[in-house]
């Protein structure tokens, strides 16, 4: 089976599937990147903070809008 493959031969194939791994592998590194900015741009987006929830974001809008409407709901008698 070897035989009949050269030292050359078989370094050139070694060769094509190296960069065939590489192109792989750096789609893979795209992808994640990719994946990266999205989680970045959501995490942003909640206002979530290392430290906890900051006071801007969706999640901070939303709990504005609860203090809100509990406040309407108590001066209107509402409960």
């Amino acid at each position: 089976m070897f035989d009949s493959v050269t030292q050359s031969e078989l370094r050139a194939q070694m060769e094509r599937h190296l960069l065939m791994v590489e192109e792989v592998l750096g789609g893979l590194d795209q992808f994640v990147q990719g994946l990266e900015r999205r989680i970045t741009r959501i995490e942003e987006g909640l206002g979530l903070e290392p430290d906890g929830l900051s006071t801007s974001g969706w999640v901070a809008e939303l709990q504005r809008v609860k203090t809100e409407l509990v406040a309407i709901r108590r001066a209107s008698g509402i409960q």
